[in-house]
């Protein structure tokens, strides 16, 4: 399995969410993916979930995702991704997906998680070339699909017992309750195993909870960027952004799913973020051995 290095001043990735690749914009998107990897010089390529837009066969999305990442597999650099709801709606089931993406040059396998709800649970070592313990974990987790379950459990949005943002006209679903829990645990585990604790980049696409509140950030200080549609967030929160705050590990939140919303702020000791859609911006997320993270918009 190859691994990620670190071998320059930081470690710098290009988070892309919503790409929703397809053939009309097939071209386009992949002449924007090379300059955004010329202009970012990203040491890893992370897809966050929707890559697709709409229903395609397994072929067609082979293809598509192919020539997509051409620019990336060209400089060799590696890459990684996890799921949305948008691959729950392209048709083509998780196991024909996951075998999509990990067919294309430099694609890593993920340590993935046991146990859980999400498919592309997982995480990825980031070593210095001098040491032989990660200096960086990148954890993944796989936010499934919209749901109306919970409209039927706790009524539409106008009549709800729950309290917004916790329930949005969007139905949501997000990380579970016990993909929260495998956190805590493999987390304890990564510390046995090296003999100490390893700082944390979390990525997955559907924002928490949290992440919709920090709107109310905006006249503390801190906010950085533009919010120009209405947020979106998990419908029931599952925790994962206290269990990171708790943890004193996680350095940053990062997430997607709103289209043209562009935003981060620092929360409890971390930074979560919200990058739009792939067509309305893209950032690098860039972490220095402080470790810090930093997030500049390209």
């Amino acid at each position: 399995m190859p691994e990620l290095h670190w071998k320059n001043s930081d470690f710098r990735i290009l988070p892309l969410h919503t790409v929703r690749l397809d053939e009309e914009s097939a071209a386009r998107k992949r002449d924007r993916l090379s300059s955004l990897i010329q202009a970012g010089e990203p040491d890893l390529i992370l897809l966050g979930g929707d890559t697709f837009l709409s229903p395609v066969p397994e072929e067609e999305a082979r293809r598509l995702l192919s020539d997509f990442l051409a620019p990336a597999v060209d400089s060799g650099l590696p890459i990684a991704f996890t799921f949305g709801e948008g691959e729950r709606k392209c048709g083509l089931s998780d196991e024909a997906l996951w075998e999509i993406f990990t067919s294309v040059p430099g694609c890593l396998l993920l340590d993935r998680a046991e146990g859980t709800d999400g498919f592309t649970d997982g995480t990825l070592p980031v070593f210095r070339e001098e040491q032989g313990t990660p200096s960086l974990i990148l954890r993944l987790f796989d936010t499934h699909t919209e749901t109306t379950s919970y409209e039927r459990e706790y009524g539409s949005p106008g009549r709800s017992r729950l309290p917004y943002p916790l329930y949005t006209p969007h139905y949501m679903d997000g990380v579970r309750f016990n993909q929260t829990a495998w956190f805590d645990k493999d987390q304890e585990r990564i510390a046995e195993r090296y003999g100490r604790t390893i700082p944390e980049l979390f990525f997955f696409h559907t924002p928490t909870p949290e992440h919709a509140q920090l709107i109310h950030s905006q006249d503390r200080g801190g906010f950085d960027g533009v919010i120009r549609e209405e947020r979106k967030c998990q419908t029931v929160n599952g925790g994962i952004a206290m269990a990171a705050a708790e943890s004193r590990t996680v350095l940053s939140i990062i997430c997607g799913h709103e289209e043209k919303n562009d935003y981060f702020a620092e929360w409890a000791g971390m930074k979560l973020g919200v990058e739009p859609a792939f067509d309305h911006g893209a950032w690098i997320v860039s972490v220095t051995p402080a470790p810090s993270v930093q997030i500049t918009r390209l």
